[in-house]
């Protein structure tokens, strides 16, 4: 499923962690990495979350410096759903 996506969102959970924990240039990088999913949802590094489910959809982790961007590829949206 490569190809641009027309949407990118954060789940409560990734918004609430973004907010209050992550400043400077951490929380940078850990919007490009997001930014960077809507052009392309699987790019090198990232892997399944084995037998994590969202809303019946694969969870895929992908690293940003010392987190991971937790996400699920909807059609036509990747959905950031937690961040740690």
């Amino acid at each position: 499923m490569r190809g641009v996506l027309h949407a990118l969102a954060f789940g409560p959970a990734a918004r609430v962690f973004l907010d209050r924990h992550v400043n400077g240039k951490p929380r940078v990088q850990i919007v490009r990495k997001a930014n960077a999913l809507i052009c392309d949802p699987f790019p090198n590094g990232t892997k399944p979350l084995k037998e994590t489910l969202h809303d019946g959809l694969q969870v895929w982790r992908v690293r940003s410096g010392d987190y991971r961007v937790l996400y699920v590829v909807r059609e036509q949206e990747v959905l950031i759903i937690d961040i740690d």
